[in-house]
């Protein structure tokens, strides 16, 4: 459905840096400005400026510091920045890469007219002073370890809320502002900013991970990308939209009403005015479509409850025709006033297309969680006003007509039962693998039977409506098997069985011994989307398991032990660490560790 959108998608990127600085002449003529939270400055040409800061930093060897370009930079820039040990970590307007590398790394010969950094005050939320809470979210640079951040909080004295719903690079903690202070003079930390009620209550919420900048994710201290659809300037904007896809979890007419009256908000206080087109591919276009997982433009979707949408930045740093594009994820329970609500996440991706990044304020319809919307708030009113001209309230387009709620009727459900080796739910045994098999039934078709042990392993079983897992390995001790049927549509059921493993009176306490084959280097750099590692793995007894890793995705279990693959391992933009484990049956783990970026 998607393969066109998909070639236009590779044929633009391959483009990408040949016009992107065209883009920028006319606007950076003069010379460019850093646009941060805290504050706009021009720069001065200085590529020492970095220096001049005395660096807090749990590694001693590297920090993170912002380049700037005279124009945005090019692919042979950011390949030699690599090549130099650069690791590219974010994009910070105007023609800023923020990266992490060696302090006596060498800029000669790479276009860079200014070095600098985060100041600590750049990195503490202005709204910090307008909350009496001492709860607050602390943004790592996406690069850091997080067992690293975690304890450089609890050096501070501040204390951690465990909550699962945050995004991997945030923390919630909890203390006083000299705390938070202290804490924001570390380099690892990106950005400090208030939490919400939610987030700290522990209610259910989902983290929107931000609009997609082709040159790497904008931070949370980033306030807006670019200059707008209008230019420089605070003009008026008139831009196209056209819905390529809808999703057939709502009605066609509720959901384009819903969208239409997201757009009509923004037009409501800012002259933006949006344009039905049926030209995705046209310029000053916003293509809206409803997509699951891989869906063409490179940012695979991840399947119900994570994910819910993304949004390209407008043009630049984005370019034609993708800048502005906005993907929904049909795999989500899309409702209308309720549960995953239409028009309060439209409202919010939309602010992305128009240029905005997160805002720091809880309740605002721009915060970093989604959350349930009516109306923009002042917030967001002062945000996109940066930007548009204020709209005339007497030419102010009328409000579509709020959609109903809809009660959908409710769905058959899949089944699913384990049959062997026992249908009580609990088993024991002293052998050091099994099988369990079973049945499943789903009316709207089965899509495939998968597995999850306890020990981290997984697979896809055999069949579907009579299933077999194939070799499940145990560790010493208790395990929970969960089979899982996935049905058309995102419909799922899960059964378990609880299996006691008891081993041998001899005990095993040697490890795996583990090899990489492919790639043989412990960090590797790449353009693909994904990557396929490949090896050996030995023990005394047997190996049981071998998982790949990438701790800002997913995990892949091998096919194989003695000789394994890991296939497509998924990779985002950016720093990739992925831990490669061999398990054997008594929980041994033999472990290495590759660094990958993608480019």
């Amino acid at each position: 459905m998607f393969a066109k959108y998909q070639s236009r998608i590779v044929q633009v990127r391959r483009l990408l840096f040949v016009f992107l600085g065209f883009l920028f002449m006319l606007e950076l003529a003069a010379q460019p400005e850093l646009r941060l939270k805290s504050r706009r400055f021009r720069t001065n040409q200085d590529l020492s400026e970095h220096v001049a800061i005395q660096v807090r930093s749990h590694n001693m060897e590297e920090s993170h510091r912002i380049l700037q370009f005279e124009y945005p930079p090019t692919a042979d820039q950011i390949l030699e920045l690599q090549k130099r040990g650069a690791v590219v970590v974010g994009y910070v307007p105007l023609n800023g890469l923020a990266i992490r590398a060696r302090e006596q790394m060498s800029l000669d010969g790479l276009g860079v007219r200014w070095s600098g950094r985060l100041l600590p005050s750049d990195k503490l939320s202005e709204a910090l002073a307008d909350t009496d809470s001492n709860n607050y979210i602390a943004e790592f640079f996406q690069d850091v370890d997080m067992d690293i951040a975690r304890a450089l909080v609890v050096d501070v004295g501040l204390q951690i809320i465990e909550n699962p719903d945050l995004l991997t690079y945030q923390l919630l903690v909890q203390g006083t502002a000299d705390q938070i202070a202290d804490l924001a003079t570390w380099d690892e930390v990106s950005y400090i900013f208030p939490a919400s009620d939610a987030v700290v209550n522990g209610d259910p919420v989902v983290p929107c991970a931000g609009a997609i900048s082709v040159l790497g994710p904008l931070g949370q201290y980033i306030a807006t990308s670019g200059t707008g659809w209008d230019g420089p300037g605070r003009n008026a904007a008139q831009i196209n939209y056209h819905i390529q896809t809808p999703t057939g979890k709502l009605s066609f007419d509720g959901q384009t009403g819903e969208l239409m009256r997201a757009m009509a908000e923004w037009s409501r206080v800012a002259k933006i005015t949006f344009v039905p087109s049926t030209d995705d591919s046209g310029a000053r276009t916003i293509t809206i479509l409803f997509g699951s997982g891989a869906h063409g433009d490179g940012y695979p979707f991840d399947g119900p409850g994570k994910v819910l949408a993304h949004t390209f930045y407008p043009a630049p740093p984005n370019p034609e025709p993708i800048a502005g594009d906005m993907h929904f994820d049909n795999d989500e329970a899309w409702r209308i006033g309720a549960d995953t609500d239409m028009y309060s996440v439209a409202l919010h991706e939309l602010g992305h297309a128009l240029g905005l990044g997160h805002s720091d304020k809880p309740g605002a319809v721009m915060y970093a969680y989604y959350q349930r919307a009516t109306k923009l708030t002042a917030e967001d009113i002062g945000a996109v006003l940066t930007l548009y001209a204020a709209q005339d309230p007497a030419n102010a387009p009328a409000n579509p007509p709020v959609t109903p709620p809809t009660t959908p009727a409710p769905a058959p459900k899949p089944t699913i039962n384990i049959t062997s080796p026992t249908a009580s739910g609990t088993y024991a045994t002293t052998a050091s693998a099994m099988t369990v098999s079973g049945t499943a039934a789903y009316a709207n078709g089965i899509i495939n039977i998968t597995w999850l042990s306890s020990s981290g392993a997984k697979g896809t079983a055999g069949g579907t409506s009579s299933w077999s897992s194939g070799v499940i390995g145990l560790l010493n001790g208790q395990n929970t098997i969960t089979i899982s049927v996935n049905g058309a549509g995102g419909a799922s059921a899960s059964a378990t069985l609880a299996v006691t493993f008891t081993p041998p009176a001899q005990k095993d306490t040697t490890p795996p011994s583990l090899t990489l084959v492919s790639p043989s280097f412990t960090s590797v750099s790449t353009s693909s989307q994904t990557i396929t590692f490949m090896g050996e793995a030995s023990d005394n007894v047997g190996v049981v398991s071998v998982t790949c890793e990438n701790s800002n995705t997913t995990m892949v279990t091998a096919v194989g032990t003695t000789s394994w693959t890991c296939k497509n391992i998924p990779l985002l933009t950016g720093s990739n660490p992925i831990m490669v484990r061999a398990r054997d049956a008594a929980g041994n783990v033999g472990w290495r560790s590759v660094y990958v970026t993608r480019r």
